[in-house]
């Protein structure tokens, strides 16, 4: 094992696990024991992955007692959950992780108003941060009267539906509506995959199409880093995940971030993200209690939050290499966009796509020295095997893989 701290990460079947592991490796030299839902998750094909585990998904009944399987075999000094998911597990159990596995998550209240999109909006109304005009309880009279026909003429379309609470990953909780016609079509979909079938309706703001989050690590109320960026291009097209971002500095955008973090007394990492009016005006679109989907550009621009984030906990700061985050910098992430071109080829046009990706100049956020790991298809396309730990010889004794 390698003489840095050895740290549990948490989802690897996600890209951003990836971009976390060479970063911990990177700069504290620390072991990883990467989670799993098969053996061909991408960490677990990774070269910074020094232990490999699989474990159930979170949603499955069996992750919490597989996670406190994995503890206790390789005792983690610390626990870094990637997705919202297992990061509300271990909120919800943090009480009962044993002394040697620290986390840096905030308290129970803290993380729900985070996770509750009409809390988070009523918090950052206190504050005069402007939010956008929300018209889901008239929709839900309405719903309440049988759906009358011309009810919905009260709504400045087109309007933004999104579930009231963050549900993590992949399940398509967000749409943007701009035919009346369509509205109860979409709004029922949205109401059966929402997690507590609660959906908001909000006005779409039409200004800018761009979005801009600022990133930001906060502990015991100080912030300790932080980077805003421009979200140019996204999958879906509106309200998803980015394709193609570039840094921005903007006082505006860092400061009501901060003040709302603040506000809600947050501790840890979290992205806070906004959309501009066309008159320029910064409106809330939510806050991400977690690693943002594009995480990778901050990291390889010198921002190393989860780096800092286990040092500072684990008192390591002095480990930290003596890096200058740049203040400029691009990058496009290929696969995200071609993989959303392959599941919308009718909506799609494979030419755009390609020119998105291919901007000269831009790097990729794909690790060439471990593209065994980045090329594995998503977990949803890949058949799930039974639950094996290939770290773990037949005696239970840990097996380190072999850095590649």
């Amino acid at each position: 094992m390698r003489p840095g701290p050895r740290v549990l990460l948490l989802d690897g079947d996600y890209p951003t696990a990836l971009v976390i592991a060479q970063e911990l490796s990177e700069d504290l030299d620390a072991t990883i024991v990467g989670t799993g839902t098969m053996r061909h998750s991408r960490l677990l094909r990774s070269n910074y992955c020094d232990v490999a585990v699989t474990i159930p998904p979170v949603d499955d009944s069996g992750f919490l007692e597989a996670l406190w399987s994995v503890i206790h075999a390789h005792r983690p000094q610390f626990v870094l959950p990637v997705g919202y998911e297992s990061a509300a597990v271990l909120e919800s159990v943090r009480d009962d992780l044993p002394s040697f596995a620290s986390v840096c998550l905030p308290d129970p209240d803290v993380f729900e108003v985070a996770a509750d999109k009409a809390a988070t909006m009523e918090r950052a109304a206190a504050l005069d941060i402007d939010v956008p005009t929300d018209y889901s309880r008239l929709v839900e009279k309405i719903d309440a009267q049988g759906r009358p026909a011309g009810s919905l003429e009260a709504l400045a379309f087109p309007v933004f539906l999104k579930a009231r609470r963050e549900a993590g990953g992949g399940h398509g909780t967000t749409a943007r509506v701009a035919d009346p016609d369509q509205f109860w079509d979409v709004y029922d979909r949205l109401e059966a995959v929402a997690p507590t079938g609660d959906v908001l309706v909000q006005e779409c703001i039409t200004g800018s199409t761009s979005t801009y989050g600022c990133g930001l690590f906060v502990r015991d109320g100080e912030i300790e880093l932080d980077v805003c960026h421009e979200e140019l291009r996204s999958v879906p097209r509106r309200g998803g995940s980015g394709t193609h971002l570039r840094l921005c500095r903007d006082p505006e955008l860092e400061t009501a971030a901060t003040e709302l973090l603040r506000e809600i007394d947050w501790h840890g990492v979290a992205l806070v993200e906004f959309k501009r009016r066309a008159s320029g005006e910064l409106v809330l679109m939510e806050i991400n209690p977690k690693f943002w989907a594009s995480y990778a550009l901050a990291s390889a621009h010198g921002y190393r939050f989860a780096s800092t984030m286990v040092a500072t906990v684990l008192g390591l700061e002095d480990r930290l290499p003596d890096r200058s985050p740049q203040p400029d910098g691009e990058m496009v992430f290929p696969l995200r966009e071609l993989y959303y071109y392959a599941r919308n080829r009718e909506e799609e046009r494979l030419l755009e796509c390609l020119r998105a990706v291919a901007k000269p100049g831009v790097p990729w956020d794909v690790d060439r020295s471990d593209l065994g790991a980045w090329l594995t298809p998503p977990a949803g396309l890949v058949r799930k095997l039974p639950t094996v730990d290939r770290s773990r010889s037949p005696d239970h004794e840990p097996v380190p893989l072999t850095r590649r």
